[in-house]
């Protein structure tokens, strides 16, 4: 046994900062498997599974980690099925296969006519007469142009084309214009014009004079190691000194085109045109996806709209579409269409009426969303909000039994059972939140050898199962205490007691004897938070050893202690809900109370009372048991 005597001394070590942390890491932990959970549910990612539980917790009126922890304890309830969209990645356009094969071949023309002699060019460029057509063709055009004339072979043939001119606006793919390209020979700079064969065609207009033009074709070239594809269109003319050639490079057309596509895949939104007059319809990739159809169907016709979507939804969409034709106005709805696998697809419409100069609708324009997604989570997010509900009713029981029990367990204060050679006072204060309820207890008995047996503890965590540990806690100690033993062996049964609770269960507790012949307390600590003697105006926590709390380590050996006391002395416990706060050190908290303790009253009951008033603990966080003996 270890001497505790005259420990005025530094505050005792305790372990109810650990069960603080604790506390912290579970509700990390929870919140953390509850995001999973409404994720697996929603079929949404985490993050956003984060920002709906916010949302269920506010709609439901209770914190947050309440609201988490009630989805992880209902979680096997199985998963709602969320109907989710199908979404693939984009495909980077024209593989990398594709593009090395172009630059292969435009590599092969470049060191074909790279071979070719070129160094009489310039003089053959300086011999070309004044062309009044050729010049018109080129300040006239407000495309890229440019004044081609032909170089000839040994057998007469023409084997590639001199830029003899371009005008300000003309420019390649490359980005090069008339500085750049004027007096180079066309298939140096231009080798997609063999691969197209472009080349071919200018020939063609060359020697027979007609004219050639081609409507927005893809067009691959290379140069300088680099490939590069478009859609083109390009006119060609003969004039008297050779070709005039002029394109257009569908650039922004096609950005604008690639933009709209993907914004459609993305958001799920389809457009489709109706031209009522011909009966034709027009609608986009996106659009004829979201009601089931391939590029090679036809579109239904707004009469024919009703006979795709689910049977249900016939009375709403007939109705839409009579209220367009009729009142010519914009309408808006929502109906499903059966897919080929039997799956339900939710599309949100508006339709509007085009008017021609009669009054009378032209054409229709129509937008469809895919909305499945939006849906199912709703439902999913509806059907959690109703478990949760009953997950919440069953708590709610849970903790009117856990009162309850607490009532049925613990004796009234003025019914407590006066120990010898001791003067007591005893409050027990259970949460003003029925949530928070927890595991305080206390207990007394007069032992058949005279002693006084005291004892404080605090069953981790809130509610029934804390309850329920309080009280086969309090109870196994009383039934172990008839054993006669001292307080360590006492306190050491309890942890094995503890240990092996179905569900597992952990607490703290501060058992001890007092024996009025002697005046000696013999008295062992779990974990708890350490008792203060008040001796002849001076308070100060007694010294403690770091025994661990109960349950957490079985078959651990509690060191007993020792304290003799004198006539006047008081002995103060308590549990971590008189001292503990999220926002203050615990240690700052039990100075406070010690010093509150050295300017109290002398007698038990006042000093309970003064002390409640002082510490201002937060009756709603916990349950808060005080205890006051004093040495008569």
């Amino acid at each position: 046994m270890a001497e505790a005597e005259g420990a005025f001394g530094q505050p005792g070590v305790h372990a109810a900062d650990v069960d603080d942390l604790r506390d912290a890491a579970h509700d990390r932990a929870v919140l953390s498997e509850a995001r999973v959970v409404l994720a697996r549910r929603l079929g949404i990612p985490t993050g956003e599974a984060l920002q709906h539980l916010i949302w269920l917790a506010r709609d439901l009126d209770m914190e947050l980690s309440e609201a988490a922890s009630l989805l992880v304890k209902d979680g096997g309830a199985g998963q709602v099925g969320a109907v989710l969209a199908g979404r693939r990645a984009p495909r980077a356009e024209g593989g990398t296969a594709e593009r090395q094969a172009v630059l292969s071949e435009a590599e092969e023309v470049l060191r074909r006519v790279t071979a070719e002699d070129t160094a009489g060019d310039a003089e053959m460029l300086a011999g070309v007469p004044d062309d009044p057509m050729a010049r018109a063709v080129l300040d006239a055009t407000l495309d890229s142009s440019a004044h081609l004339i032909p170089v000839r072979g040994a057998d007469g043939n023409v084997t590639d084309f001199l830029f003899a001119d371009l005008n300000g606006v003309a420019r390649d793919m490359f980005g090069r214009g008339r500085e750049e390209l004027q007096g180079l020979r066309l298939l140096q700079t231009e080798p997609g014009a063999v691969l197209s064969g472009l080349f071919d065609d200018y020939v063609e207009v060359l020697e027979s004079g007609n004219r050639l033009e081609r409507s927005s074709f893809l067009y691959s070239t290379a140069q300088g190691g680099l490939s590069r594809s478009s859609r083109v269109s390009v006119r060609c003319v003969r004039v008297p000194t050779g070709l005039c050639t002029t394109w257009r490079y569908h650039y922004a057309e096609d950005r604008t085109v690639r933009r709209l596509e993907r914004v459609e895949r993305l958001a799920l939104m389809g457009f489709g045109e109706w031209d009522l007059a011909t009966g034709d319809a027009d609608w986009t990739p996106q659009m004829l996806a979201n009601y089931g159809l391939t590029s090679d169907q036809v579109p239904p016709m707004p009469q024919d709209l009703p006979k795709v979507v689910a049977e249900d939804d016939l009375p709403l969409v007939e109705e839409a579409v009579q209220t367009m034709f009729s009142r010519r106005e914009p309408v808006e709805a929502e109906h499903r269409v059966i897919g080929q696998d039997g799956t339900p697809r939710h599309l949100w419409i508006f339709a509007e009426p085009v008017l021609g100069d009669s009054g009378l609708p032209v054409s229709i324009n129509i937008v469809s969303q895919d909305i499945t997604r939006r849906r199912g989570v709703e439902r999913a997010l509806a059907e959690t909000r109703r478990q949760m509900l009953k997950q919440q009713e069953r708590m709610a029981q849970e903790r009117r039994v856990a009162v309850t029990l607490r009532r049925a367990i613990l004796p009234d204060e003025d019914e407590s059972e006066r120990l010898p050679g001791l003067v007591s006072s005893i409050r027990s204060l259970a949460a003003e939140s029925t949530a928070r309820i927890g595991g305080d207890w206390y207990a007394t008995r007069v032992l058949p050898d005279g002693r006084a047996l005291f004892a404080i503890g605090d069953a981790a965590g809130h509610g029934l199962p804390a309850a329920a540990a309080m009280a086969r806690s309090r109870n196994g100690l009383l039934g172990l205490a008839c054993t006669g033993e001292p307080a360590g062996r006492l306190v050491g049964w309890l942890n094995e007691l503890v240990s092996t609770m179905d569900p597992p269960a952990t607490g703290t507790a501060v058992v001890g004897h007092f024996d009025p012949a002697r005046r000696v307390m013999e008295w062992t600590c779990a974990g708890h938070p350490p008792p203060i003697l008040i001796r002849d105006g001076r308070a100060a926590p007694l010294e403690v050893f770091r025994d661990p709390m109960l349950g957490a380590m079985p078959g651990w050996e509690y060191t007993m202690m020792t304290t003799r006391l004198d006539p006047g002395d008081m002995l103060f416990l308590y549990t971590d809900g008189l001292v503990e706060r999220r926002d203050a050190d615990l240690d700052e908290r039990i100075a406070r109370l010690t010093d509150i303790l050295r300017d109290c009253s002398s007698r038990p009951e006042t000093v309970l009372d003064e002390v409640l008033a002082r510490m201002e603990h937060d009756r709603a966080a916990d349950d808060t048991t005080l205890f006051a003996l004093r040495v008569e």
